[in-house]
């Protein structure tokens, strides 16, 4: 009876897994016919499209559908936005210069805006809608550097001069 109890976990086990397993059937030696093989390899290729090699990745690629004068616009109101003082929403052309100080270390100028206020700029004063820069401070004249942005994107920096106007002054009437 002890030897029926040593049986029993062993026949269970094997039931439960399912009993011995057969080896697959190995491939067997026998040479098959060449033709038949062939075709055989060639129906299921006929039948799958290849997939393509490839894959496409949009990193560091710039959108194809956005328009690239938005970007340049962007890039130009950067600019603008870099000078956030009054004299900042007029173009340089709209400016007059009215007078100029340059006996001092800090030479002063004025300038007059469209509206008719005056307003005085220094060396480093922010000036004009594309972020210009006062440069130097001369006699009779202001120099303002500013970056101009090309249809095709590059920058290129820019001088402007604004002078004092010449004044009337007719002595022989």
């Amino acid at each position: 009876m002890s030897n029926r109890f040593l049986l029993l976990p062993f026949l269970i086990a094997l039931v439960a897994c399912g009993g011995p397993k057969r080896p697959a059937p190995a491939a067997t030696k026998e040479a098959k016919p060449v033709a038949a093989t062939a075709a055989a390899e060639e129906a299921p290729a006929k039948a799958k499209p290849a997939e393509p090699d490839y894959s496409y990745s949009s990193v560091g690629k710039r959108d194809p559908f956005r328009s690239y004068l938005a970007e340049i616009a962007q890039e130009t109101n950067a600019f603008a936005s870099r000078c956030n003082t009054p004299l900042g929403r007029y173009d340089l052309q709209q400016l007059k210069l009215v007078a100029v100080i340059t006996g001092l270390e800090d030479p002063v100028a004025m300038v007059e805006a469209p509206t008719g206020v005056g307003y005085t700029i220094r060396r480093g004063a922010c000036i004009g809608k594309n972020g210009g820069v006062v440069a130097a401070v001369r006699t009779g004249e202001v120099v303002v550097s500013e970056w101009a942005v090309r249809a095709d994107g590059s920058r290129d920096a820019t001088e402007t001069v604004i002078r004092l106007p010449k004044g009337d002054t007719n002595l022989e009437e």
